[in-house]
Parts: C-alpha cells; structure tokens; sequence
C-alpha cells in the first residue's frame, strides 16, 4: 500500500534504550508519511565487533560527527523531537532548535535528577554531576514547545522539583502502554489451597521491597497460608542487592515460604505466562519516597492488563487514571497496612472489585492508540 507523503520534517534525535516507546514512535512516524530522520550520537562514540584499524580510526575521527549532524538536521527539519530517556542530550539540542528556529517536541519518561540523585542516591546531591543532571531535566522541560509525557500528575511534581511552569496547552499525556502480546493473555488461575503471591520489578527504592517482605513477616506470624514470588532483577552495577534481599529473608526466617528469582522475564513472556496461570495476588509498589508517590508503576498497569488481582499503596498519582480503592485494592506502604490487607484478601473479607471492568478500562487507556494521538497532537501543534 503506498504511502502518502506530508510535508512536516521530523527529526529524532536520541540514543534507543530498548525503549519500546521509540520503537513505536518511528514506526507511526514512518507509517503515516512523515518525513523522518534519525542521528542516534552512541552510534559514533560506542565500540563495535570489527576491530580493524581503519575502523578505530574512523570511529577516533568521528566519533564527534553526530553533533555536526545534529544542527544539519535541525537547520533541515520542521520539528525536532528528543527520544525517550535522552535528556542528557538536551543543550546542544535546544542551541540548534533555536538557531534554526525549528520547533522542539521532548518526550522525558523519566527525570535523571529525580532518579539517580533523589530516589537510588547514586550521585551526591551537592555534586557537579548531579547538579548538571537537574539543569539538563529543568532545561528539557521549559525549552520544549511541545512536552509529551506519561502522566499530567509527574509533571505537577518535576513542575515543583524544578521551580518551573508548564502550559497546559503544551502538553500531550500519553500513559504507559505494553507488548501486544500481553494483552493476549488473561489470568485464569484459581486459588486452591494457600495464597499465591507475586511481585516484580526492578530492585530500586520506588518499589519498596523492604516493606514488602516485612510484610510477610508478618503474614507468617499471623499463620497466613501462602508462598510469594519475588521476580526482581537488581539495576546495573548493584548486583548486590540481590544477596541483601536474600539475607534479608533468611533472617527474618521466611525462605520457606518466600523465592527471589530471577529465571523468568517479561521481555520473552516466560514471566506474563507464569503469571497467568500462577498468581493469586500482585504486588504492586510499596515504597516510601516522593517519586513512588508521583509516578504510575509498570508492574500495576501489567498485572491489570493480565486480569491479575493487585494490591499497592494509595498514592496521588494513581487518581489520574483509576479510583483507588475501586477498581484495584490500595493500602497505605507500611508492612503492617499491607499485611493486614492482604489477610483480608486472604478471608475474602477485603473489598469487592470488578476486575473484568478495572482490566477493560486499562487497555482503554493504557494503549498505543493513545501514544499515536498523543504523537499526532504534538506535531499538529508543531505546524500550526
């Protein structure tokens, strides 16, 4: 079928994390006829397979090249848009949009600043490093024409963290979305015998698994029968983590009860197809900091899309898109509110949920569909 070229030139510019977001993003672009171009600068600088001479002194000669690219196609381009997870990106970028009057879309996913200096503490605070991290987040926001983002609440709470304004009318929500193939599979599992619980996620502080698994402890106290799967995988270079959670189950004597894993994984559905056929309860998020509390997490949005009931804690962010309380169960992140809920899940005391209906609504929001509209307002704004 032939494609009916438009006239708007969109330049992407940006480093690809496996992102499924860009994924889509260049897959649409190209679809619906946009002129499209893309400069991604680890291309240049990152190390290949070949490792010939002339190759390391081409890369040597031009690893730098991307940034001469980078104002050749901002000075070409109607609109340049900043991919996913590149703020770092943002000052050369926002020079050449400005000098070339060319109007800049950024699409954030995540503050660097708020991540690795608020929430893991991987730089210091009162550091160069992370002070340049929060002037390049504050810079990709305020600079944009155009910001899309997963949810308005996050951008409220940057908007404070940053001591800067967004106009609404510049803004485009388009929330988290997952792999067709998820929304492909439906739990069917029924409970027979203990409580089947399980979690996963990225071993980071906005999850809270401290809380998680004095939770637990608690449960077992209180003579609950049930098993709990932790499928959680520690972020790069904290590999430790995984024998800190670990001594932290067997000293508080659940390693019986309670498995940290890591033999199952999302990106080949092996965890979604245990899930489904596996799990009585999820977990969603329990953890005790500004940005659990600002951000809609991932695993809460993929257990509703499998049909999985879910419990996480109450937070401000979530009333963006549900009703807490209503369409999913919600306590507050302290072992003792977890556990106590979670042994009313047990009883078939706790709260009735329609979770056919609380699922149909997440696919309506949580969808590509709604990221293609988001793409579509932000360039259609961008040409006007």
């Amino acid at each position: 079928m032939s494609i009916t070229k438009k006239r708007l030139k969109v330049f992407l510019y940006g480093n690809f994390f496996g992102a499924y977001r860009s994924e889509n993003l260049v897959k649409y672009l190209l679809d619906k006829g946009y002129r499209t171009a893309i400069v991604a600068p680890e291309f240049y600088y990152e190390r290949g397979e070949k490792k010939d001479l002339l190759t390391k002194v081409m890369r040597l000669l031009f690893s730098g090249y991307y940034f001469i690219e980078l104002f050749i196609y901002a000075a070409l381009a109607d609109v340049v848009y900043l991919l996913p997870l590149n703020s770092s990106l943002i000052r050369p970028v926002v020079w050449a949009s400005r000098l070339f009057k060319t109007k800049l879309v950024v699409e954030m996913y995540v503050s660097a600043y708020d991540t690795l200096v608020r929430e893991r503490k991987e730089i210091e605070k009162d550091s160069a490093a992370a002070q340049k991290l929060r002037k390049n987040d504050s810079l990709a926001l305020s600079a944009a024409d155009y910001v899309v983002h997963l949810a308005r609440y996050e951008l409220s709470y940057w908007e404070q963290l940053f001591e800067i304004t967004l106009a609404d009318d510049k803004i485009a929500i388009a929330p988290l979305f997952c792999e067709p193939s998820l929304t492909k599979m439906q739990h069917q599992a029924k409970r027979e015998g203990c409580l089947r619980i399980c979690w996963w996620g990225t071993l980071i502080p906005t999850h809270g698994m401290s809380n998680i698994l004095q939770a637990l402890h608690q449960l077992q106290k209180s003579g609950i029968d049930f098993s709990c799967q932790l499928f959680g995988a520690p972020p790069k270079g904290k590999e430790f983590l995984l024998k800190k959670y670990q001594s932290e189950i067997d000293s508080l004597g659940i390693a019986e009860r309670v498995s940290l894993r890591q033999d199952l994984k999302f990106s080949d559905d092996t965890l979604p197809r245990y899930l489904v056929d596996n799990c009585d309860l999820a977990l969603g998020t329990f953890g005790n900091t500004q940005k659990a509390q600002a951000s809609v997490p991932n695993k809460l949005i993929e257990a509703l899309i499998l049909g999985i009931p879910v419990l996480t804690m109450r937070t401000p962010a979530l009333e963006e898109f549900f009703t807490p309380g209503v369409d999913f169960w919600s306590c507050e992140a302290t072992p003792e509110a977890m556990a106590d809920a979670i042994t009313k899940i047990d009883a078939q005391t706790a709260y009735s949920v329609d979770w056919p209906k609380t699922r149909q609504q997440t696919l309506e929001i949580f969808c590509l569909d709604n990221y293609r509209r988001a793409i579509d307002q932000s360039l259609k704004a961008m040409s006007q």
